[in-house]
């Protein structure tokens, strides 16, 4: 059949540059889609264009996604258009799945025995104890997956010997410790996942004949999320292709935000350079968004340097313009987010940058009883190893005797204790009936200055027992010589920054230890709860999706974006910066019809992206939430209103403003565990939810 035919049978409706798209199939090509062009539609009917007019055989055609979901997905977008029967007879994989397949045709040609895939855990687990070889501290979750990210980068982008410098892990010595890893697993034959992809491409550039057979049989590659292509992928596609092979690339450099992970926008702004007879098509009308969002997004993305000279047009009718929410500070923030949640009827997407962000609203969340969506993450931020530090710190001052635990922490508190005398002081202080620090706040061998920082120290471990949490963890910071210790360091002190901001809803340093626990279960957890509008997402995460309303949230300098603006001409700062400009790019264009953009009025907390969306000045004015609500949060924190709760004992019946009436079912402190006759049952902190008027007694 002709195009014609083909776009009628199957009632095809494309626009000039899909169609474009879908017809050329020949050579190297380029396809640059901006958000919300329909690029998944475009290459899912080029497939089809390729089967049912140009006749080429489904065994010939290759088609690569990003992830194992990714290529399901597709597959499922083509049986919907093509039918299942032929969905099945096209090959969807992953550059890694395609790489697998690449060692065991290398095996059973050439009768050799690949290494053994390392599964993850154990791969963990050997990060873990080569880390402890090198430091002599215990690797938390977060230093072993910092770690892998960094092995990751270093074999994608094909880093050479002297080029390790550059990829850094704090606490460790990483070039040394890449070099132990690769070593090791050769020595115990033994690949990971990047490996398959180191492995592929030395067997596709040493046996020729193998290469010529896989060409031969995958004559039209097509790679969706090209953006998201490393270097060594890059280069394996390029020689599974040749310079004039048939090679689809689809992707947009506008939304490359997977720096960390290796990914290489600068092969699709080079194209031409790789391939001189390839041809760059575009589609750049958006079928997603008001044109209002289309319009600033378009207009903030234009400052990026390293990109395309292309632009994004609306296809859609006027809308409500970007909306600025200007609150004092980041607890504002989440008062303001717990009260639109708390009458939240539309779909509505809170963004961020990472998920450390999101902790201190999911908290208050779950303490009101208020129903939000959210996937099931894996956040590091409780095995971080600032955070760790600072709540060891909490835990020491409850028992100062603790010399294992002082030897951990001395270093860190600025008081120029010696390796030998906190030895010394572990070893004998519990024997002399004093505690370490005590014990060398008397020492001869002490100088006068670090007896006087010990007497110091223990005062504040006595002090910050008898303070709200928030207040603890600033004096461990600020008065306790930590924040120093991480300044020096290059530390990350918005760990303490999120501490602080849990901390300001518990009364005690033991309090916040306890919540700690009970939030890193919950946010394992998730909330897969479909029918919940309110959904909470990183920006990251939401890629590829899209949403009736869309809240970025934390829009600050540090915050998002995180890098700062390049002085001079730093090539590294500036891909940094504009790394970070893509990333509030792809979560503006998550929105489909409001956009709305919360920012920050307390000194220190500017944000240069908002002084370019808005550049009038606004007044300050408070706005009210989307839609009205009866409830308020209050101004003040759980311990500057207290709720009175002792009457709220087993058995009391309750009804909450959204699961309706339950019983009191067990409680520990002011956490109760309720049993709602709907058959839910939710932990809720009984002072947030009565004081929020979220809960009552029936």
């Amino acid at each position: 059949m002709d195009f014609s035919q083909f776009k009628t049978r199957y009632a095809l409706r494309l626009d000039p540059q899909q169609e474009a798209a879908v017809q050329t199939v020949d050579g190297p090509v380029l396809l640059l889609a901006v958000p919300g062009s329909g690029k998944t539609t475009v290459l899912v009917s080029r497939l089809g264009y390729l089967l049912h007019v140009r006749g080429i055989p489904a065994g010939s055609i290759l088609t690569m996604t990003y992830t194992v979901a990714a290529a399901g997905d597709m597959r499922q977008r083509y049986a919907a258009f093509f039918g299942p029967e032929e969905a099945a007879r096209l090959e969807f994989r992953t550059i890694n799945g395609v790489c697998s397949r690449v060692i065991r045709l290398y095996e059973q040609e050439y009768g050799r025995t690949a290494f053994s895939l390392l599964e993850e855990n154990r791969k963990s687990a050997l990060l873990a104890e080569l880390f402890r070889a090198q430091s002599r501290e215990f690797a938390t979750e977060s230093t072993v997956k910092g770690l892998a990210t960094a092995i990751t980068c270093a074999k994608n982008q094909m880093l050479a010997d002297g080029e390790l410098d550059q990829l850094e892990v704090e606490g460790c010595d990483f070039p040394a410790l890449y070099r132990t890893y690769c070593q090791t697993m050769r020595e115990h034959q033994w690949m990971d996942y990047d490996d398959q992809m180191v492995y592929a491409l030395r067997i596709l550039r040493r046996c020729p004949d193998l290469l010529a057979r896989l060409r031969a049989r995958w004559q039209y590659l097509c790679v969706d999320e090209a953006q998201d292509t490393s270097k060594i992928q890059h280069v394996i596609l390029r020689l599974l292709a040749g310079e004039n092979g048939n090679l689809f690339l689809v992707g947009d450099e506008d939304q490359s935000i997977y720096g960390f992970r290796a990914a290489c926008p600068q092969a699709l702004t080079h194209f031409e350079e790789t391939y001189p007879s390839a041809r760059v098509l575009y589609l750049e009308q958006n079928y997603r968004s008001a044109a209002p969002i289309v319009a600033a997004a378009d207009a903030f993305i234009q400052k990026n340097q390293n990109r395309r000279p292309k632009h994004m047009h609306a296809t859609r009718g006027p809308g409500p313009a970007v909306e600025r929410i200007p609150l004092w500070d980041r607890h504002k923030q989440y008062e303001y987010l717990c009260t639109l949640a708390a009458g939240c009827t539309e779909e509505t997407a809170v963004l961020y940058r990472d998920n450390d962000s999101a902790l201190p609203l999911i908290d208050r969340l779950a303490r009101a009883g208020i129903p939000y969506r959210c996937r099931r993450v894996e956040s590091l931020f409780f095995s971080h190893r600032v955070v760790r530090d600072i709540t060891d710190i909490l835990r020491y001052a409850q028992d100062p005797t603790d010399g294992e635990l002082f030897l951990t922490l001395y270093y860190k508190l600025g008081a120029g204790v010696t390796k030998v005398l906190a030895r010394e002081a572990a070893d004998r202080a519990q024997k002399a009936g004093v505690t370490p620090l005590a014990y060398i706040a008397d020492h001869p061998d002490a100088s006068a200055w670090t007896r006087k920082q010990c007497r110091a120290l223990g005062t504040h471990l006595t002090n910050l027992l008898l303070e709200p949490a928030d207040q603890a963890v600033y004096r461990v910071v600020h008065f306790m010589g930590y924040g120093a210790y991480l300044e020096e360091r290059g530390g990350d002190s918005s760990k303490a920054d999120i501490l602080q901001a849990l901390g300001a809803q518990e009364p005690s340093p033991a309090r916040l230890l306890a919540r700690l626990e009970e939030l890193r279960q919950l946010v394992q957890e998730g909330a897969p709860d479909a029918d919940c509008p309110f959904i909470l997402s990183t920006i990251h995460s939401s890629k590829g999706l899209e949403y009736e309303n869309v809240i970025l949230m934390d829009v600050a300098d540090g915050l998002l974006p995180k890098a700062q603006p390049p002085a001079g001409d730093d090539p590294e700062a500036r891909e940094a910066w504009e790394e970070e400009r893509r990333l509030f790019y792809v979560g503006m264009t998550r929105a489909k019809n409001r956009l709305r953009v919360i920012t920050f009025q307390k000194p220190g907390l500017d944000s240069a992206f908002a002084r370019e969306l808005f550049p009038e000045k606004e007044k300050p004015a408070r706005p009210a939430p989307a839609a009205p609500v009866s409830w308020q949060p209050s101004r003040f924190t759980a311990r500057e209103q207290p709720v009175e709760t002792e009457e709220y004992t087993v058995g009391t019946r309750l009804r909450h403003r959204v699961f309706g009436p339950g019983t009191l079912a067990s409680r520990v402190g002011d956490i109760a565990l309720i049993e709602f006759d709907s058959g839910q049952t939710k932990k809720i902190a009984l002072s947030t939810a009565l004081r929020g008027h979220m809960l009552q007694r029936e």
